[in-house]
């Protein structure tokens, strides 16, 4: 082939570097040097294996990092979740006494309102009755059954003094001379007053 190629001679100098490059091929080929590129080639091969040998080792230290730090984060993320765990159990607590605390209060204000409502009731009854008391028509009453009460005690008065009289003058009928002032004596002396003095 490189024969046909040198017999043409209308080729251009570009095609003239392309056969020499050919034939110094061709020379290498024949002296054999493929050797070399087996040598250099189990050399690269070796290279390579240490270098893969290395890539491993960094991968596994790479990889043990990541694992160092990621258990770092998980614990510092641990240790916050349980921080803020704690101060939510706190906060519950503490909202859990302050309802207490103001349920007891609603309780001691409601006692505080049953026991003011009922004195409160309490006055208005003891307002009412003085009110009801002190009613004029009440006491216009009052004063006419009072009025009324003295009238009969008057008359009664009148009817007892009125049988006394006749008592005493049928005493003086029975007894003869005996004058009316030793008559009211032995009145009093057979009276209850007289028997209670004794």
């Amino acid at each position: 082939m490189v024969k046909k190629l040198q017999t043409v001679g209308s080729l251009e100098p570009q095609v003239e570097v392309l056969i020499n490059r050919i034939n110094e091929v061709q020379q290498v080929h024949s002296l054999n040097v493929f050797p070399i590129f087996d040598e250099a080639k189990k050399k690269a091969n070796e290279d390579l294996g240490e270098a893969r040998t290395i890539c491993e080792a960094l991968q596994k230290e790479l990889d043990s990092q990541t694992l160092r730090i990621l258990r770092l984060y998980c614990q510092e993320k641990e240790s916050e979740a349980q921080r803020k765990h704690t101060m939510l159990q706190e906060c519950k607590e503490r909202i859990s006494a302050l309802n207490l605390q103001i349920e007891e209060e609603k309780k001691k204000q409601r006692q505080l309102r049953l026991a003011f409502e009922e004195q409160l009731e309490d006055l208005m009854g003891q307002h009412k009755d003085l009110w009801d008391f002190h009613r004029p028509e009440r006491l216009a009453r009052e004063i006419c059954t009072l009025d009324s009460s003295k009238e009969q005690l008057l008359k009664e008065e009148k009817l007892v003094e009125a049988k006394l009289e006749d008592v005493k003058q049928q005493l003086c009928s029975l007894c003869g001379a005996e004058s009316p002032s030793t008559l009211d004596e032995g009145l009093f002396l057979r009276s209850q007053e007289a028997a209670a003095t004794v």
